[in-house]
């Protein structure tokens, strides 16, 4: 627990000192071309297609959870079970438009709105 503390108090402390001199991201053992380049050589900044969380049925139905009415031996009742046979996962889903991804190791922040002290 205490080196996982120290990580992030050195983490706060040196913000940005782990781009300085790195060739880690640029390709070039050049301290000032890595300094530019945060991004890793090949590494999608966009994310355009997401994994659907959705099921299709027989029917061809589209939903996230599909219920069969059953009747029960014991009391005679109908209820609803839930079905999770024969269904197929909807695969890729598109984004309307394109997401930046979650592990772009750059923090953006919009300086318009923060009034700063004279």
């Amino acid at each position: 627990m205490g080196q996982t503390a120290s990580n992030v108090t050195k983490a706060l402390g040196q913000p940005l000192s782990w781009l300085k001199g790195s060739n880690r991201y640029s390709g070039s053992a050049d301290g000032e071309q890595a300094g530019n380049s945060v991004i890793p050589r090949g590494a999608a900044i966009f994310v355009h297609k997401r994994r659907g969380s959705m099921y299709f049925d027989e029917d061809g139905d589209l939903a996230h959870e599909f219920y069969c009415e059953v009747t029960d031996r014991k009391t005679n009742k109908i209820v609803m079970r839930r079905c999770i046979d024969n269904l197929v996962p909807q695969g890729e889903v598109e984004y309307p438009y394109p997401r930046l991804h979650g592990d772009l190791p750059v923090i953006m922040f919009d300086t318009s709105s923060v009034q700063l002290y004279s």
